[in-house]
């Protein structure tokens, strides 16, 4: 950006236009209004902190599974890009024989454009958009949203430029190595999509000013340091004498917080 205030000085967008991207009204039938929370739960709490205001929401129906596609052939009409996610969209229209056609929403991979065909369940070509079981998935390939239960949905690696990888295969599960670099065994029924998730250039966003953020649904983060001593543990005068915490007293810094009786552990 041209630098003439001092909002755009260092802010860092992206060029939705050059790269071909719709970023106009979603699909009417695959999309809806969706109220804002504030951050408050059924009882009027703040659950979550932070969170308030910002611009109307449009959800967009994303298909994680396409298990009622499998089979038929899908053309990608599109790639949107969805203000409720980092990666991107792809609007694919399936017209089955003597039915009327319709449209889905998936999760984009970077290699697909408008044009390309997409196919899902057993016997689909290993290819960036299509759709496996774990099961016939190439140990090495790159793949994206993961089931972690058969029929479920893709609920692993779905942010922008993430990808996973199937390192080896048991009797019945796969050892997969996810975008944090942990490793996970999973079902080999479990369906993913081949190839990364679109729009590698999330990482180089910069807003430049906190309004900006506040459009985004965002309210200011205040440090404790600079609260009172009611307010938090940090607060007050004096600095340091306490490692670091949350307002309630949990530490924030090494404390593990992962549950040992998490059935992912077994």
């Amino acid at each position: 950006w041209k630098p003439s205030t001092p909002g755009t000085r260092h802010k860092i967008s992206i060029d939705y236009a050059g790269l071909g991207v719709y970023t106009g009204p979603p699909h009417p039938e695959l999309s809806a209004h969706v109220a804002k929370t504030g951050g408050r739960n059924n009882t009027g709490r703040i659950t979550t902190r932070h969170r308030g205001g910002g611009a109307p929401k449009v959800v967009r129906d994303v298909d994680f599974d396409r298990q009622r596609v499998d089979g038929l052939p899908g053309v990608v009409q599109r790639l949107e890009a969805d203000p409720g996610r980092s990666g991107w969209l792809a609007l694919v229209k399936y017209s089955p024989e003597g039915q009327l056609p319709f449209y889905r929403y998936h999760l984009a991979p970077a290699d697909v454009k408008a044009g390309d065909v997409l196919m899902s369940g057993h016997g689909a070509a290993i290819k960036p958009g299509n759709v496996l079981t774990l099961r016939d998935v190439p140990i090495g390939v790159p793949i994206h949203n993961i089931e972690l239960v058969p029929g479920r949905g893709g609920q692993l690696a779905r942010a922008a430029s993430t990808s996973a990888v199937v390192t080896s295969k048991q009797d019945t599960h796969a050892v997969v190595r996810l975008p944090s670099s942990e490793t996970r065994l999973i079902d080999l029924s479990c369906r993913a999509t081949v190839g990364q998730v679109s729009n590698h250039l999330q990482r180089s966003i910069n807003h430049g000013k906190a309004g900006s953020r506040r459009n985004l649904g965002w309210r200011p983060s205040v440090r404790g340091i600079a609260m009172n001593p009611i307010d938090h543990p940090h607060g007050g005068r004096t600095n340091g004498g306490r490692p670091s915490c949350t307002p309630w007293g949990v530490y924030t810094k090494g404390k593990r917080t992962r549950r040992r009786d998490a059935s992912s552990n077994k």
